[in-house]
């Protein structure tokens, strides 16, 4: 899965990129159980084979696309809730990656709500900050960077063990 070349590809970057405090604080937001259950259920959705050479829907559009459902009538006079209306695209259009990434990102704003989630939450300076609609562009932003941190990860994870699977071949071949 091709990433666009603005996500962090180390943990330095993406304490930078998030704002966070120091290089242990991003260690832990990888860690924290909520972004490690978020990451393997859009890996188990979007790293496959076909999706491999797929580039990451930019924040705008998946701004957008949460957004849309946000205002839709389903949400709005039914009650249903957004995750259910991007599941339900999820599951209609497994390879749609906006669908896994929007799904995603509304997973970790649940989390970035939530008691243990509000720490790695850290925003622009509020001077910069006009609107609680440039919060929220933020926030999506630096879940895309968080997902494209942890997609680089699991791209430089599997190539490392296909270059080790190679070489056990090669070794194997010339006894």
């Amino acid at each position: 899965m091709a990433t666009s070349p603005q996500h962090p590809k180390t943990i330095d970057q993406l304490q930078r990129e998030l704002r966070l405090k120091d290089r242990l604080q991003a260690q832990s937001l990888v860690r924290a159980d909520a972004v490690k259950e978020a990451f393997r259920k859009y890996m188990n959705r979007c790293l496959s084979a076909i999706s491999i050479t797929k580039q990451l829907p930019d924040w705008k559009d998946v701004d957008e696309y949460l957004q849309e459902k946000r205002t839709s009538p389903h949400v709005r006079i039914m009650g249903r809730r957004v995750e259910e209306l991007v599941e339900r695209d999820c599951i209609d259009s497994p390879y749609e990656l906006l669908y896994h990434a929007s799904l995603f990102a509304l997973r970790i704003m649940t989390f970035l709500r939530s008691k243990t989630g509000e720490k790695y939450d850290i925003s622009q300076n509020h001077r910069s900050i006009k609107h609680n609609t440039d919060l929220k562009f933020d926030r999506c932003v630096r879940i895309m960077n968080l997902l494209g941190f942890l997609v680089n990860q699991h791209r430089e994870t599997m190539t490392e063990r296909q270059r080790k699977k190679d070489r056990q071949k090669k070794e194997t071949s010339w006894i």
